[in-house]
């Protein structure tokens, strides 16, 4: 158990979606040759203070509409309460990650922060503790990632709607050539 009494019980924990999902918009195209811009902006309520959930599926649905195949892909939670990071979606590990969160930026402890009338400073540290963004690379159309690797949104001040871009760059399906060697 942690500093704060919390455990992972408190914490919505899910490797293999994100529950809360609540829509998925283009905001953004522009199109020059075989280059692609494409912006998305998933909207996610999670029903939680606090949450660990896959996003995953959300990220290769916007990359397969962008029509991107050799770029690359940026993903940003646009809150300061929340951040998005990359790891092995076993749920084992979900608990052992909201865990040490837990234990290095406890729910309920006097922040200064709190004097301004807020109570989420524990959700300003917690997202420290993750990324704000993660680029990653797109191969052939696909996310080019290693054998475990998930993208996941990370919420520390949940219960209300908020925003992950999804920021595409990168060629599109004009003319495929096969690598050349060097």
């Amino acid at each position: 158990m942690s500093p704060s009494g919390l455990t992972a019980k408190d914490w919505l924990l899910d490797p293999g979606g994100c529950p809360g999902f609540e829509r998925s918009e283009v905001t953004a195209r522009m199109e020059a040759g075989p280059h692609i811009n494409h912006t998305e902006t998933l909207w996610i309520k999670i029903p939680k203070r606090y949450a660990l959930v896959n996003i995953q599926d959300h990220v290769e649905a916007a990359i397969t509409r962008s029509g991107v195949v050799d770029g690359l892909c940026l993903v940003s939670a646009m809150h300061i309460t929340a951040g998005i990071y990359i790891n092995d979606a076993e749920s084992g590990l979900l608990s052992d990650i909201s865990s040490w969160i837990e234990h290095l930026a406890p729910f309920g402890k006097d922040y200064a922060h709190h004097q301004t009338g807020e109570d989420n400073g524990d959700a300003h540290l917690k997202s420290y503790l993750t990324n704000h963004s993660v680029t990653t690379p797109i191969t052939q159309g696909r996310l080019d990632f290693g054998t475990w690797q998930q993208i996941f949104y990370a919420e520390f001040d949940g219960r209300r709607s908020k925003r992950v871009l999804i920021k595409i760059m990168g060629l599109g399906r004009a003319e495929m050539r096969s690598p050349t060697k060097i």
